[in-house]
């Protein structure tokens, strides 16, 4: 009798195990993978603070968490970051420009964000993006300007390599003839700053459009197989941050 007791409630325990199986989340994602992701601070796009925040930092939180991901977000300086992803400390980095990928030896998944470069001037010596050239031109410090750019430094008569604000305002009093900037990057500062918005010129047409990657470390643990057939599958737009698509 005490044998049958035992095998009864053996059944009962496989019965409920059969049942309840079917109705358990099944996931096709990579469960209990953790994903660690890395940016430098580029406001609006990075924003450092207790908790990261921006453009690109929640289009990659809803993009990972979307695949199935646990995903922590670090802001290191760019340097460190880069280092952070060669070792295998960190496992994607964001808001890498496509040169990088040779250079760091990272493995680009898909384009995050095609975004234009503009050319400020005074609203009194305006200046097209094809004038760039022979002029005193102020950059945002550590901004990527890619090949073209890099290749033809030579040819600007003054490069004065300084933050966001301070090109604003350079520009706004003359002590710059130009200033190169990220689109979305200038219209948070002219709309904080509406009294210089009303002494610049933004060109009609970029200067460099570039784009930038989500890449993967070379020494990440995490399943390559599974990510890539998630992108596959969802194909996910990049933002697009273009001087056609704002009005001026």
């Amino acid at each position: 009798i005490f044998m049958d007791q035992q095998m009864i409630r053996l059944l009962h325990r496989l019965r409920f195990l059969l049942f309840a199986l079917p109705m358990a989340p099944v996931s096709a994602f990579a469960d209990g993978e953790n994903i660690i992701a890395a940016c430098s601070p580029w406001p609006p796009y990075v924003v450092d603070g207790e908790k990261p925040g921006g453009i690109l930092v929640d289009y990659v939180e809803d993009l990972l968490q979307g695949f199935g991901y646990s995903v922590r977000i670090d802001v290191f300086p760019w340097k460190r970051a880069i280092e952070a992803a060669r070792s295998g400390n960190v496992d994607v980095i964001f808001c890498a420009e496509e040169g990088q990928a040779k250079t760091y030896g990272l493995e680009y998944e898909f384009p995050i964000l095609i975004s234009d470069t503009v050319l400020l001037s005074h609203r009194d010596a305006p200046l097209e993006a094809s004038q760039v050239w022979h002029h005193r031109i102020a950059l945002g410090a550590g901004y990527w300007y890619g090949d073209l750019f890099e290749s033809r430094r030579q040819d600007v008569d003054t490069i004065e390599v300084v933050d966001d604000l301070t090109i604003l305002r350079m520009v706004a009093s003359n002590r710059a003839d130009g200033g190169l900037m990220e689109k979305a990057v200038l219209d948070s500062l002219l709309h904080t700053y509406p009294e210089l918005a009303e002494m610049i010129h933004v060109s009609s047409e970029p200067v460099t459009t570039q784009t930038f990657y989500f890449a993967m470390s070379p020494a990440t643990q995490i399943d390559m197989r599974h990510l890539r057939q998630h992108i596959t599958k969802s194909r996910p737009k990049p933002i697009i941050q273009q001087v056609n698509s704002n009005a001026l």
